[in-house]
């Protein structure tokens, strides 16, 4: 065998080249950051329509209802200023840590519940501190791809006063719990085993 085929051979085996389904690349898409969005209507007001095109709720401020529709986002008038308070991500949600960074200026968020995310990774908790500032209770539940290290880098979110971390397949090591709990002495742990 000439010694090209043999290499061609070996990078082939060695190096898989990354499968991706069509609709994580439409995830992908519709998970990009757009500048120009947020300048236009603000950080709230950007970041709502994303999670939304993106299957997530959120709760305004001073409102008791969720919004799950991207149609049913207020039209800006008068100057008036939505502000997000609660952010829920369940099954059927495909937000993701490339649109994370959407929550850049949403000073209001104080609560995050991802339930059966299967989108949410450790990457994706790892950015959430940008909301660590204002972020009081988070809930990671039925999420697949969190493991150890997704909720180590949960340290940084100072101001956590409740977290709930249930049916996570792969939080294998107790160790982390403890060690969260150490580092996060203001916070309520609530830790549940994968059933």
């Amino acid at each position: 065998m000439s010694k090209t085929l043999q290499l061609n051979l070996l990078k082939r085996l060695l190096f898989k080249p990354e499968k991706r389904s069509l609709w994580q690349w439409v995830d992908d898409i519709f998970n990009r950051l757009d500048d120009d969005r947020i300048k236009e209507v603000g950080p709230n007001m950007a970041c709502a329509e994303w999670l939304m095109k993106n299957g997530a709720q959120i709760r305004w401020k001073g409102c008791e209802e969720f919004v799950n529709h991207y149609n049913c986002l207020p039209i800006k008038s008068r100057g008036q200023q939505f502000q997000i308070e609660e952010v829920y991500a369940g099954r059927e949600s495909s937000i993701s840590s490339i649109g994370f960074p959407f929550f850049t200026g949403c000073k209001n968020i104080s609560e995050v519940a991802f339930v059966g995310c299967h989108t949410i990774n450790d990457e994706a908790l790892s950015k959430l501190k940008i909301l660590k500032d204002n972020l009081t209770t988070l809930k990671i539940n039925g999420c697949m791809n969190v493991t150890d290290k997704g909720i180590l880098t949960l340290e940084h979110l100072q101001a956590l006063k409740y977290l709930e971390l249930k049916n996570l397949q792969f939080l294998k090591n107790p160790e982390t719990i403890d060690t969260i709990k150490e580092k996060l002495p203001e916070c309520d742990v609530l830790y549940e085993p994968n059933e």
